[in-house]
């Protein structure tokens, strides 16, 4: 089974770890600690069954005050890509996103977990001027790269060259530059593409400027 089929089969009853600042982007590997017994019951059961799980962003203090605590409706579902089980019952896994999708209603649950239903959320087809930003994005990436030189800047100017569809190009690109939770879920939120390449070519040419700086900065 692949993982768009897992997906579909989990989106009716689907778990979600709601955790702040939480956004899993589309081919983003996310490390996780599961310590809490609710969670280690939740990662069983995922792991035993179709393998598939939600990061739901509590996006401030006041969503967290509420109880359950309040999450973002657009969530980053992914699969397990890693699960290494720790002597005390603990687990460390890696989540790999895979889809954006809208929570449409929180369902009762005799599970000490949240589950949910939810809707994939798929773009419209890209318009021409995706083409170009698309291009143009793959370009600013390459100059990061060659200016910092570094293994990290070039697995993402690979991953960019290989990158054939404009909304995936997008996610790779904002998952590798975005940090801030804010900045992360407005990518998520971002369903439609152009949109997308231009909160990511925002983000490259931020880091492009910001390698600038620190290369003129004396020393």
């Amino acid at each position: 089974m692949d993982d768009a089929e897992r997906i579909r089969r989990a989106l009716p009853t689907l778990p979600i770890f709601p955790l702040p600042g939480a956004v899993l982007l589309p081919h983003a590997l996310v490390p996780l600690h599961i310590f809490e017994p609710r969670y280690r019951k939740m990662t069983k059961d995922c792991e035993a069954g179709l393998r598939v799980l939600a990061l739901a962003n509590i996006p401030d203090d006041q969503a967290a005050a509420e109880r359950p605590a309040r999450v973002a409706k657009v969530i980053g579902v992914g699969v397990l890509a890693r699960v290494e089980p720790l002597p005390d019952g603990r687990f460390n896994i890696v989540l790999r996103g895979v889809r954006r999708a809208l929570i449409e209603q929180e369902l009762p649950t005799g599970e000490p977990y949240r589950l949910v239903r939810a809707v994939p959320l798929d773009p419209a087809p890209p318009a021409e001027g995706a083409g170009r930003k698309a291009a143009d994005l793959k370009a600013l990436v390459l100059a990061f790269s060659s200016a910092l030189r570094n293994e990290e800047t070039r697995t993402l100017a690979q991953l960019a060259a290989r990158a054939t569809d404009p909304g995936d190009l997008a996610d790779i690109v904002a998952g590798a530059l975005l940090s801030t939770p804010r900045d992360r879920q407005a990518v998520l939120e971002a369903v439609e593409i152009e949109p997308r390449l231009e909160l990511a070519l925002q983000a490259a040419a931020a880091a492009l400027a910001r390698t600038a700086i620190n290369a003129s900065a004396p020393n």
